[in-house]
């Protein structure tokens, strides 16, 4: 018992005390204060990260975070075991600090596997390698082994190939991807290349090694860029098709060995079982005797009417891996699986490419003309698990040094290719329950009854679903019910392939769009951070088709090139620097910063060589493929954040015309009245004689006291001194070859230079279109209320201007004479306009002789160009105005 003393009472109640408490609160608010003090003078000497910034301007709502998106703190230390997934940035940062990069870094691998046992050795006929249409004698296909065997090899029998070397970390990227060896290192030229590495002239195990695993292994993709999206959620992969790489027959061999990298294109189905299951159907694949992995999830080659519903359409198994901070040494914890997808099905594409039958893969190898299959895109989905998504999201996961900590590793599902329309692999709500195939051009249609060698496998004794389609191919046929994949420690794969921040919209921005443009893609109800940009692939030297010509005049044309182009209405432009291509003592880096704001322009390193760089006649016409991966890449990147975007070449000008003052206006105009795709006829503008100097530094350009040759003055613009074109508007019908197009990135959903290869129309499957009560063909054409071209006088044109270099102009006092009659090829290459535009003018020379011969664009003459010299006259002089004070 508890017994109260006597004046206990009255204790609290001494004289004196209150100056103690005054004292202890006093002491509690130094120490707050502090703190505050401390924290202030720690973000002076140690500013937030660009990351950090980002985050806090664009207002990204994390999963952990209130409803008015004021981002949580994170605990202090996540659990050393937990069910979910786990980031603690200052425990990454502390981890980074202690045990340094290298302790963390996992270096980016290739594992390279045998090739796939899918066809009969000898049973495959080329077709006829001279025939140059693509769809005429094109051989037959091997003979399929039915159902597909096994892929029974194990982790030994992989070769590994590692690239850390080059890729170190997210800084690095997507510039130091494995895309090829690199400036200085390459073994094969990319023009007039008759080497191979079917006659051992080439090594595909140096070529692994020292550059790319593509060759040695065409199941792996061609990888050019990888991203997120703004949710953390997608990893974005952009790749080529290399197969493209080469057309001509010397290369048969080595395009048929690439045959893979277009059957990765077509979607396979699978679905998953457990380990159990997995070794009682194929008791024969490789395993290990580890217990834990008797609960890992293993996957079957599957119909439709089985597979997961996830697992409809796919081609790769994402595994994901992230660093576990908690450990000391961090390790790298598997934080889940999941199936690749695409963001459009290759090959119902190219069911509706063609009224007869095409096929996305032939024997001879001559596909290039079908343009949309030079990209692949597909995605993987991220986990959700604990806080992977929103590390990513936010940009923590990439440390303060660019160390990831997210990684994913790409497996390929590997099957043989299909061939022909016959074989293609729908779901009846996608073409209908019976493909309709009007005629047999390539001779396949018994492919999957008189083209198989069977295996002797038999299908099991359980009840078969009833197929859903009642045609087209078979997956029961060619994959049996027992087709288990390989663990995948003895699949070939790419290894920690980097998870890095998302691009956004290329800067740093104060409007809150990351967290909306991804749902806004297709919607058109979500307004987007711009209305109009172009996409441009450039350096500041190279050489042209066929190394026909050494071109260094680019910086020029980029700096003229952008500020038109900002000056018409394009909210900013996204540069991808080809430079490093070709040298590297040099970028476009100096040429674009600070000249331009990081709100007007976006650089991204891209250094990766042109493929085939031979001139379109070539008999090995082969793929520019650096250029149209940039191309794919900034549609992939930027797209959701535009309404309306191109890609353009810095020779190639949009000029507003009639009423409008903008581009912006034009594509506003347009959108409203239903179109899609704004295209532009491309004809080929002149350099102007009122432009130009005599010229004699050229062997072919006589001497100083008599040059024969012209350059253009110094200090024109190319926008004036090209403005002189052979056509006048409109511009012919065969305008349309070299067209360029602005198209809503809504919309086209692939481009190829010159083209929207994969549009929302090409893509509505018939279901959808009854449900619509619309029409649906198998044959799909563009319509002209989507895709129009513009009115050239009322509206918008293209001024070409590409470079006439000097020595291009020899002879041009005879060549340009009224009097002259040219032969084949001798034309004169130098404007001189027609008075007033007026082509039926009784005078057709000047008083020299020379022949009128081009018109000119009044409204780029009297009301750009002066705009335009005053826009760069600005910027020279704030340019100038950062050198007087020291800032650059």
């Amino acid at each position: 018992m508890k017994m109260k003393m006597k004046g206990a009472g009255t204790a609290n109640k001494r004289p004196g005390l209150p100056w103690k408490k005054c004292l202890l609160w006093g002491a509690i608010m130094w120490v707050v204060l502090n703190f505050y003090l401390a924290e202030k003078l720690s973000r002076l000497v140690d500013p937030p990260s660009p990351v950090e910034i980002r985050n806090r301007e664009t207002k990204i709502v994390h999963p952990q975070a209130d409803k008015a998106g004021h981002k949580l703190r994170p605990s202090t230390k996540c659990p050393s075991r937990g069910k979910h997934y786990c980031f603690d940035r200052k425990l990454a940062e502390d981890s980074l600090s202690v045990h340094g990069r290298d302790a963390i870094f996992q270096p980016l691998r290739a594992y390279v596997e045998k090739k796939l046992n899918d066809t009969a050795p000898g049973t495959i006929d080329k077709g006829n390698l001279d025939e140059k249409k693509p769809k005429v004698q094109v051989g037959r296909p091997g003979k399929f082994y039915v159902p597909l065997p096994l892929r029974d090899g194990s982790p030994e029998d992989l070769r590994m190939f590692e690239y850390g070397h080059g890729l170190r970390s997210c800084n690095d990227m997507p510039a130091k991807l494995p895309v090829d060896r690199g400036f200085g290192k390459h073994v094969s030229r990319n023009v007039n290349n008759r080497d191979t590495f079917s006659s051992g002239k080439l090594n595909v195990w140096e070529e692994a090694k020292e550059g790319c695993p593509v060759n040695a292994d065409p199941f792996l993709p061609w990888i050019h860029d990888i991203f997120s999206n703004d949710k953390g959620s997608v990893v974005h992969f952009i790749a080529q098709n290399k197969r493209r790489c080469n057309s001509g027959k010397v290369h048969w061999e080595d395009i048929h060995a690439l045959e893979p990298q277009v059957t990765i294109m077509q979607p396979v189905s699978v679905k998953r079982i457990d380990e159990t299951t997995a070794r009682n159907l194929a008791p024969n694949l490789w395993s290990t005797a580890d217990e834990k992995d008797s609960t890992s999830v293993r996957y079957r080659l599957a119909p439709h009417e089985e597979a997961d519903s996830d697992g409809m359409f796919t081609r790769f198994i994402c595994r994901f891996r992230a660093m576990d901070y908690t450990k000391s040494p961090p390790v790298l914890l598997n934080v889940g699986e999941t199936l690749s997808t695409y963001p459009y099905n290759y090959e119902f594409v190219n069911y509706r490419k063609d009224l007869g039958d095409l096929s996305m893969v032939t024997p001879k190898g001559k596909d290039n003309p079908m343009f949309w299959q030079s990209q692949l895109r597909f995605d993987c989905p991220v986990p959700d698990n604990g806080d992977l998504q929103s590390a990513i999201s936010s940009g923590e996961s990439v440390l303060s040094d660019g160390t990831p900590s997210v990684y994913v590793d790409v497996v390929p599902i590997r099957t043989a290719a299909r061939y022909g329309k016959k074989m293609s692999y729908f779901t009846p709500d996608m073409a209908g329950e019976t493909l309709e195939i009007k005629n047999d051009v390539f001779g396949w249609g018994d492919l999957m009854t008189n083209n198989i060698v069977h295996t002797g496998d038999e299908l099991s004794n359980v009840k078969q679903t009833p197929r859903r389609m009642k045609n087209g191919f078979d997956p029961k046929l060619f994959w049996g019910d027992k087709h288990v994949l390989p663990r995948i420690e003895a699949s070939g794969r790419w290894e920690n392939l980097p998870v890095c921040s998302s691009p956004g919209v290329g800067y740093d921005t104060t409007e809150d769009f990351a967290t909306t443009n991804e749902q806004g893609v297709g919607s058109g109800n979500i307004a987007k951070k711009h209305t109009l940009t172009a996409c441009l692939w450039a350096s500041a030297s190279f050489t042209t088709r066929g190394n026909a010509q050494s071109v260094s005049d680019t910086t020029t044309r980029l700096v003229e090139w952008i500020e038109f182009h900002l000056l018409v209405g394009f909210d900013h432009i996204y540069v991808y620097d080809n430079t490093g291509a070709h040298t590297d003592e040099t970028s476009l880096e100096p040429t674009l910063f600070p000249r331009f704001l990081d709100s007007e322009v976006t650089r991204i390193d891209w250094p990766c060589r042109v493929c085939n760089n031979n001139i379109p006649a070539h008999e090995n016409t082969g793929e520019r493929s650096s250029q149209y991966a940039a191309e794919n890449s900034c549609r992939a990147r930027y797209g959701p954040h535009t309404e309306w975007m191109a890609s353009f070449d810095t020779d190639e000008y949009l000029i507003p015309m009639g009423n409008y003052n903008s581009m912006r206006e034009v594509v506003d105009d347009a959108a409203k009245s239903g179109t899609q795709i704004l295209t532009f006829k491309s004809t080929r503008a002149i350099p102007n004689y009122s432009y130009m100097n005599p010229f004699h530094d050229h062997k072919d350009c006589g001497t100083e006291s008599d040059p024969g040759c012209l350059s253009a003055r110094e200090g024109s613009l190319f926008s004036e001194v090209y403005n002189c074109d052979f056509e006048k508007f409109p511009k012919p019908g065969w305008a349309e070859r070299a067209k360029k197009q602005l198209y809503r990135s809504d919309y086209v959903f692939a481009h190829y230079v010159h083209y929207a290869t994969v549009t929302g129309g090409l893509l509505q499957t018939k279901e959808e279109a009854k449900k619509m009560n619309e029409d649906w063909y198998m044959h799909f054409r563009e319509t002209r209320e989507d895709d129009k071209f513009t009115d050239e006088t009322r509206q918008a044109v293209m001024l070409h201007t590409k470079t006439t270099v000097p020595e291009y102009t020899t002879d041009w006092k005879t060549r340009c004479k009224a009097s002259h009659k040219p032969a084949h090829g001798q034309n004169c290459r130098i404007g001189f306009p027609w008075p007033q535009n007026n082509e039926k003018s009784l005078d057709k020379a000047t008083s020299d002789g020379f022949g009128y011969n081009c018109f000119t664009n009044e409204k780029l003459a009297d009301f750009w160009i002066p705009k335009l010299r005053d826009a760069i006259e600005k910027r020279n002089t704030r340019i100038e105005h950062l050198h007087s004070m020291n800032i650059i």
